[in-house]
């Protein structure tokens, strides 16, 4: 976090229309701080460096830190703390009434107090009522000394100048980089809500409002609190802009549900108003099917027998000695014979000769049985789809 300054040729505005840098941050008179640099451990970081301020003030200030109105600058690559402290009596109720709902109250010195123009260089700065002098007198961001002088509205330019002199003794400047400022008039910073912008004659001034509370010299107890009043704050918009944007996706699902149920009840009309031509269809089909079942799928017991049985027929013809006593069909494709022989050797060679059947897809002997020189048997004989249909399509 720093402090800006730049060259700028824009014309000071008018007092009337930066009315609300002016409320987000209040500028306190220099003369009512007294101000210290002290040593500090930088590297135990910013919570011990805190610490450490406290108690430099409890050895330097006659009153106790409660009763005081404090704060200060540092840098984290600063050995040094620059701070500033008031006796609270010294504002007034009203004076402390104004700082309520501001972002930031700091002395009017510290618009300049991160300048850090370098080493010896030394900053002026009048507030109106008076000239502060800020001083860098060691490498680092943070000054080293700050003096503050009287100067009344009327005072003769020898006055003036005899003032500007002892500020510069005052913090050990020996005269040269010196940077003269006139008292900064707030200007709006553009509508950028993270710092409060002045104009100090050609040059700019901003101070960051998002960070550098250190700066703030209120109750440090009653900033946290404030500090947590606007993150909890924040937590509550936000949390209100996602239940907007909930209601609005829960609109949004609404609205998409009636227009679903709208083009579901538009297909469901259709679908029913065809429904007619489909069961026509479905009705023509099935009694296409039903007609190629019955010329292509009906059941051909005397083909099967007769390709089994006749001389002929591919394959060797049935035995003499073989009789048929039964036969049914399992099926489309399927024989079920039960025959009967007395000369056992015919049964084989029936078989054998079933097998080269080339409309024959399988023959098994289901039983066979030997009784008073006659052999039963049954044979399960499996035709091709393919052959079958071949009979049914012949002249």
């Amino acid at each position: 976090m720093s402090l800006a300054l730049e060259p700028t040729s824009a014309t000071p505005p008018a007092p009337a229309a930066p009315a609300a840098a002016v409320s987000r941050v209040v500028l306190l008179p220099d003369a009512r701080f007294f101000v210290r640099a002290v040593p500090v451990n930088a590297a135990a970081g910013a919570a011990a460096v805190a610490r450490e301020v406290e108690l430099a003030l409890e050895l330097l200030s006659p009153f106790p830190v409660a009763q005081l109105f404090f704060g200060y600058c540092w840098h984290p690559d600063s050995a040094c703390a620059l701070v500033f402290a008031a006796f609270r009596r010294r504002f007034t109720d009203e004076e402390q009434a104004q700082w309520a709902e501001a972002d930031r109250v700091v002395p009017h010195f510290a618009l300049a107090t991160r300048l850090n123009p370098g080493p010896g260089h030394t900053v002026l700065l009048g507030d109106g009522s008076g000239l502060t002098a800020v001083h860098w007198g060691e490498p680092g961001p943070v000054p080293s000394r700050v003096a503050t002088a009287p100067v009344s509205a009327d005072a003769i330019e020898d006055d003036r100048r005899a003032v500007r002199t002892g500020l510069l003794r005052a913090v050990g400047s020996t005269g040269s980089g010196v940077t003269d400022l006139p008292a900064p008039v707030p200007v709006v910073a553009d509508g950028d809500e993270r710092e409060a912008g002045w104009l100090a004659g050609d040059h700019r001034l901003s101070l960051p409002l998002t960070d550098g509370s250190e700066l703030d010299v209120r109750d440090k107890g009653e900033l946290a609190a404030r500090r947590a009043s606007q993150r909890r704050a924040v937590f509550l918009w936000r949390g209100f802009l996602a239940g907007l944007g909930a209601l609005a996706l829960l609109g949004l699902a609404e609205v998409s549900l009636v227009g679903l149920k709208a083009w579901q009840a538009g297909r469901l009309a259709r679908l029913e108003a065809q429904q007619p031509a489909v069961d026509r269809i479905m009705s023509q089909q099935a009694l296409a099917t039903r007609i190629e079942e019955l010329s292509t799928k009906r059941l051909r017991p005397f083909e099967m027998i007769s390709l089994v049985t006749v001389a002929g027929n591919p394959g060797t013809a049935k035995p003499v000695s073989v009789q048929f006593i039964r036969t049914a069909t399992n099926g489309l494709h399927t024989l079920e014979v039960e025959a009967q022989t007395k000369v056992g050797g015919d049964l084989a060679l029936y078989q054998a000769a079933l097998r080269e059947n080339p409309a024959i897809a399988s023959v098994e002997a289901a039983k066979h049985d030997l009784r008073d020189a006659t052999t039963t048997f049954v044979l399960v004989i499996t035709f091709k789809p393919e052959a079958l249909a071949a009979l049914g399509r012949a002249p």
